[in-house]
């Protein structure tokens, strides 16, 4: 299972970077810009084709990509009056090959003291020495070959639009991606089925395995009462679940083949704020399920199989205190909890997670579930709509992220990696294609959002200076320009180092 999640892993780290590049790449092309290598990954190249005039190469250090394009950085000028160079030429007697540093063992070139020369393609053709040289022509470093680019040919050659199209489409890529894929989730889905009211039906479509009505209700089962109370919609089936949430035999009737059958469920009781849940099936006590590692109770020493006695200063004689402490809980204060395990008194403190940042997750500090949803249907212009809402969603859900960080609700370590995007993507394979294809929209719509903000290294922050350029009629410096982008590109490695060694801390749990 291991190598199904690396490879998974990978699989989708790929397809959103790759995405991302044939957006710059093919917008590049469009506008005429010679781009010299589409590379996933970084570091030394594991596998290159080079195809036309560009090499596609796959690295090893899966972590981004990208398209390079002839002209993007201030330094592209090799050649230098006075230098010496070595050149090979072509059946035409036109240079093809220019040796930039030409070696004192080689001798299968002939050797040139730079005079003059036009590689530019303005005004002269090209040449050296007024020697022809010819349009594609590559320069011949050690370990590679790279093709000259004639001032057509070139990035910072292009109207400034161009340049924003070629910029801005990595990006936009994401977000047509993010698209497709709520789109198809909106068609696997579909949307919940009604009743001649216009309510959502009470007809069940799913149960969830491993949750309480696993085992008791099945799909195609129609719910009718609630501990006695009848219920003709979804919202009033929900609502008397809700009512009941502290009740361990729960009683549900409902209708299959044509008989009415009445039978128990014991509801699962959520305390997302601090991390646990009811153990599964117990009836009587307030005995705490499975507790997940990284959790504010799993800090704070709570485990499976503990009975709170004490909860918040209060008494516990039901999950219903349980459950009104922590909806009362408030951000940065301690809850005093108190257990018996293994027949002696353990006593903890639970620091919650802060409320802000369950409301951007758009989750409750408490939820009780029996896990059964509504039946769905296939609906077109509701799926199309799903992709437009998807992405709308997953946006503000990064923008509030964003301001939880800048506000220091959360830290930079809370952040996620490589590693942290490895386990997310291990945990969304495992709930079911619908979990893992929204997970992989999620993630494409975080990459062309992270890339739009206006830092340099970012194409967001390229934008910021083609921006500048497009109201003032004046170019940057590129020198400038080049180290803004150097300089944050150190800094954004820093982070990245950072970030994955608190994503290994809490891989292992340690720390």
């Amino acid at each position: 299972m291991f190598i199904i999640n690396i490879l998974v892993f990978l699989l989708v780290l790929s397809l959103v970077i790759v995405i991302h590049e044939f957006g710059h790449f093919i917008m590049a092309r469009k506008a005429g810009i010679l781009c010299h290598e589409f590379s996933l990954g970084m570091g030394p190249i594991l596998y290159s084709k080079k195809k036309g005039e560009t090499l596609y190469a796959v690295r090893a250090i899966p972590i981004g990509g990208y398209v390079m394009m002839a002209g993007e950085d201030a330094n592209d000028d090799v050649l230098k009056e006075g230098s010496q160079i070595g050149v090979r030429y072509d059946d035409s007697n036109a240079i093809n090959e220019i040796i930039v540093k030409p070696g004192d063992d080689q001798s299968d070139f002939e050797r040139l003291t730079i005079g003059h020369f036009n590689l530019s393609g303005e005004a002269d053709e090209l040449n050296i020495n007024g020697i022809p040289v010819a349009e594609k022509a590559h320069y011949v470093f050690n370990d590679k070959k790279l093709q000259i680019a004639p001032k057509n040919r070139r990035f910072d050659s292009k109207s400034v639009f161009a340049r924003f199209k070629a910029i801005f489409a990595g990006p936009f890529m994401n977000f047509v991606l993010a698209f497709f894929l709520f789109v198809l989730l909106g068609f696997i889905i579909g949307v919940p089925k009604t009743n001649a009211e216009g309510g959502v039906t009470t007809t069940i479509g799913t149960v969830e395995e491993g949750y309480p009505a696993d085992g008791v209700i099945e799909a195609g089962d129609t719910i009718t009462h609630v501990y006695g109370t009848s219920v003709s919609n979804w919202d009033e089936f929900s609502q008397e679940i809700q009512e009941n949430r502290s009740m361990r035999i729960l009683p549900i009737t409902f209708e299959r083949d044509g008989s009415s059958i009445t039978d128990n469920v014991t509801p699962r009781i959520s305390i997302f704020n601090m991390g646990f849940s009811s153990a599964s099936g117990v009836t009587s006590g307030v005995i705490i399920g499975p507790v997940p590692d990284n959790t504010p109770a799993a800090n704070a020493g709570l485990q499976e199989g503990d009975e709170i006695i004490e909860f918040g200063g209060e008494t516990v004689s039901s999950w219903e205190t349980v459950m009104q402490v922590s909806e009362e809980s408030t951000d940065g204060a301690l809850v005093l909890v108190k257990v018996e395990r293994d027949g002696s008194e353990k006593t903890m403190q639970i620091d919650p997670h802060e409320k802000e940042i369950l409301d951007n997750q758009n989750v409750k500090a408490v939820n009780v579930m029996i896990g059964v949803s509504p039946e769905h249907e296939g609906a077109f212009f509701q799926s199309i709509a799903h992709g437009f809402t998807g992405i709308a969603g997953a946006s503000t859900m990064i923008f509030d992220t964003l301001g939880l960080l800048f506000s220091n609700v959360v830290g930079v370590s809370d952040l996620a990696g490589p590693v942290g995007i490895y386990s997310i993507t291990s945990s969304a394979l495992s709930q079911g294609l619908v979990t893992f294809i929204n997970w992989t929209a999620l993630l494409s719509v975080n990459l062309g959002i992270l890339n739009l903000l206006p830092i340099p290294a970012l194409d967001g922050g390229r934008l910021v200076f083609l921006g500048y350029e497009g109201i003032t009629k004046r170019k940057v410096n590129r020198t400038v320009e080049n180290y803004l982008h150097a300089a944050m590109f150190i800094l954004l490695i820093g982070l990245f180092i950072f970030i994955t060694y608190h994503d290994i801390l809490r891989l292992f749990n340690i720390g």
